[in-house]
């Protein structure tokens, strides 16, 4: 995550989704899709992070990784497709700009803009 949006290559996360998914660590899968929603988000390709988002579908329905999806949908400054059950503690408008901010401050380090 340190990373985002500073990566040539990628190689090492899909190498590393495919061992998280062979082996069925399924937190780990989901951390990996996170840190691969800042990245795209940090870049502007809010394209990807809509994959990442349908990726994180499949850890989201056990409910224990559903604020995952909820997350990376902020960090794109993509709405929400239907209301959460995600229940945040300073409420979802101030989780959503904290997350977003991330982005554009990482953004602005790195001088991209988005």
């Amino acid at each position: 995550m340190r990373d985002a949006g500073a990566l040539r290559s990628l190689e090492a996360a899909r190498d590393l989704r495919s061992e998280t998914r062979d082996a069925g660590i399924i937190a780990a899968e989901a951390v990996l899709e996170l840190a691969l929603a800042i990245h795209h988000a940090v870049l502007g390709e809010q394209d990807k992070v809509r994959a990442v988002i349908g990726r994180l579908r499949e850890p989201a329905r056990t409910g224990d990784y559903a604020y995952y999806a909820d997350i990376a949908h902020y960090l794109g400054g993509l709405p929400l497709p239907e209301p959460s059950s995600t229940h945040w503690l300073y409420g979802a408008e101030a989780v959503r700009t904290r997350w977003h901010r991330l982005v554009q401050t990482r953004r602005a380090h790195l001088c991209v803009d988005g």
